[in-house]
């Protein structure tokens, strides 16, 4: 009787169906899954990253001190922009934005290492995050690829809120105006007519490009 091959065969199919999706090719969460994640916990991330900025000081707030709230959840609305296709077009209105809290930061009266951790912060709280509260309850594996760029993002507005810092200490020292200075309203005021004209900015340029995709 002819030997059969078709326990063999069986076997050796098997085998080939454990290894026909390699682990690189494994499904991962996409762009806009976790920019959606990001978008979703906005109010909260800022609401905590302002808490917390605020804990680390003592003392009587300014009108400087007061308009942290503001910049928090424009900054934090950034975070989703920089995952998906606008991500170049964004970018450079986070540094300004970025550069903007650096420089509020030394009229709150911080030291440069000090704007470094409050910006810190920020990182902490969406790393946080995403352990403990996963995107699609962490029914798909995070891509290192945009966990990397979320990383870099948020470091170069660490850097250039560091560079926003100096600038303004430096500029100090030149200024003409000094009714402004004098003025801390009016300063806190001005803050957030440039946040604001930022957030629309970006906000001009998304529109912009979704009407031309949606064009072609």
């Amino acid at each position: 009787m002819p030997y059969s091959t078709s326990t063999n065969d069986s076997v050796s199919d098997a085998a080939r169906g454990t290894r026909q999706v390699p682990a690189s090719a494994e499904e991962r969460l996409a762009p806009e899954d976790l920019a959606a994640w990001l978008d979703e916990r906005a109010e909260s991330l800022a609401e905590r990253w302002t808490d917390a900025i605020r804990d680390q000081r003592s003392g009587p707030r300014g009108p400087m001190d007061r308009v942290i709230g503001d910049f928090t959840l424009r900054l934090v609305r950034f975070l989703p922009w920089m995952l998906g296709p606008y991500r170049e077009m964004t970018e450079p209105l986070w540094i300004r934005a970025s550069e903007l809290f650096g420089s509020v930061a030394a009229r709150r009266g911080l030291a440069a290492g000090e704007v470094i951790e409050e910006f810190q912060i920020l990182r902490e709280l969406v790393i946080r995050d995403l352990y403990r509260d996963p995107p699609l309850d962490g029914t798909l594996p995070l891509a290192l690829r945009e966990i990397l760029r979320l990383n870099r993002g948020i470091d170069r507005g660490i850097t250039h809120a560091s560079v926003g810092h100096t600038d303004a200490m430096f500029f100090e020292f030149f200024e003409t105006d000094r009714e402004v200075d004098r003025n801390p309203d009016a300063l806190a005021r001005e803050v957030l007519d440039q946040l604001g004209m930022i957030s629309d900015e970006a906000e001009q340029i998304l529109e912009h490009a979704r009407a031309m995709e949606s064009a072609n």
